[in-house]
């Protein structure tokens, strides 16, 4: 089964608007084994909408269309339609009267513009929508089915969730997304040539240089097949990149370092120069992260990591504030300062100016202190400025990740022996 999705509106064509539901839409879609193909996004106009329609539907066997079902007048997704499969626009009594309840209810003034949202293509069936105003519609004809949804991310979800239904007859498929770091994709891909049939299907997904997701997919109806199959696939990964994997589905790196801190019963603290603060926001943006992040210290100046993190004068006069001994110093500095188990610190270059021969733009030392003993490394990233500060973040992220689950793993052999 494959699909194309219409997304509809002026301000995802001049970007002032990221078009999010387009990864909602094919991750829907997917979990019953179903391909997104082709996309479209078309302006506000009845007649580019609706040629839209007309060539996708020839094309594919299922399409969705997004957006323009509101009740200002650029909002034509109705008319263009209803245009495109030679229907009438019909007034329902029964769905406007629920509407009208719903305003109602949020205090929302009534005009006789909200009619129009009670206005449905003939033979179309409503999808409801509990987060908003729009209802969904739907037509299943010659053996394909067709869809319109709302344009606002949070409606859009909702009214696809309660769409679900429509897609049962194509039966389930079972996903878990591997998250790796560490890897580049061509190292991933070239680690899995020998097992890639034993893996198929398999999606790479790569974020940030380094960072790539995994999506293992297997479709069937007996749950405990499908359990021992994704177990088998999980294991063929774990041997092959095992040192990379760093969690599965929604987690992220940072996620998981709070999970291992937590669980471990340690904190942390963070001394950032190029990153300026990356790092404690990433941190802190998950939830009950102040169990284990005591604070950060932003460095910038050299004034800074002498006075607040005991960088000595002679170690940045010679080695200078972009160097191995200056990161050891401001993760062992500030790990002191605020007195955690663990301290991270991040010092370079982020560009696009301050490079040299010998320290260019995107040099990068990193350094983690896990109760004083400490590791440092040094990375040259590519991209822009901010690309720069992203990179150096989420690998000293995980540089912490890995350094406490060995100082952990260490502390039990020496208990055990």
């Amino acid at each position: 089964m494959k699909a194309i999705v219409i997304s509809v509106g002026d301000e995802l064509l001049s970007g002032r608007t990221l078009n999010t539901n387009l990864k909602t839409i094919s991750e829907f879609l997917q979990s019953f084994g179903i391909e997104v193909y082709r996309d479209y996004t078309v302006k506000d106009d009845v007649e580019e909408i609706k040629n839209a329609i007309k060539n996708a539907v020839k094309d594919a066997d299922i399409v969705i269309v997004t957006g323009g079902l509101g009740i200002t007048p650029d909002d034509v997704t109705r008319d263009a339609v209803a245009q495109a499969f030679d229907r009438r626009l019909i007034f329902k009594e029964d769905l406007y009267s629920e509407i009208e309840q719903k305003m109602q209810q949020c205090g929302v003034t009534i005009t006789d513009h909200h009619k129009k949202y009670g206005f449905v293509p003939e033979g179309f069936g409503i999808i409801k929508n509990d987060k908003g105003l729009a209802p969904g519609y739907y037509l299943k004809q010659n053996g394909k089915l067709f869809i319109v949804l709302p344009g606002p991310p949070h409606e859009l979800q909702n009214v696809l969730s309660n769409a679900a239904k429509l897609f049962e007859s194509h039966g389930r498929v079972t996903t878990k997304t591997v998250k790796t770091f560490g890897l580049k994709e061509s190292d991933i891909v070239e680690r899995l040539k020998n097992v890639m049939d034993q893996l198929s299907p398999i999606g790479f997904y790569p974020i940030v240089p380094g960072m790539v997701d995994l999506k293992l997919t297997i479709r069937g109806d007996d749950e405990h097949k499908l359990t021992r199959e994704l177990n088998k696939k999980l294991k063929i990964l774990k041997s092959r990149i095992g040192e990379a994997i760093y969690g599965y589905d929604d987690d992220t790196l940072e996620s998981v370092l709070g999970k291992v801190l937590r669980e471990s019963h340690m904190t942390i603290s963070t001394a950032e120069s190029c990153t300026g603060g990356l790092v404690a926001n990433l941190i802190t943006d998950v939830p009950g992260s102040s169990d284990y992040f005591k604070g950060g210290v932003v460095s910038y100046w050299n004034e800074a990591k002498m006075c607040l993190l005991g960088v000595s004068d002679e170690i940045l006069n010679y080695f200078g504030a972009v160097s191995e001994p200056t990161a050891v110093m401001m993760a062992e500095g500030v790990r002191k300062l605020l007195q955690t188990d663990v301290g991270i610190a991040t010092t370079g270059i982020a560009g696009p100016t301050g490079g040299t021969l010998e320290k260019p733009v995107g040099l990068v030392y990193m350094a983690v202190s896990v109760r004083g003993k400490i590791t440092v490394i040094n990375k040259i990233f590519q991209g822009n400025r901010t690309f720069i500060k992203k990179q150096a973040a989420y690998t000293v992220l995980d540089l912490a990740r890995r350094k406490i689950r060995e100082y952990l793993d260490e502390t039990d052999r020496c208990r055990i022996g």
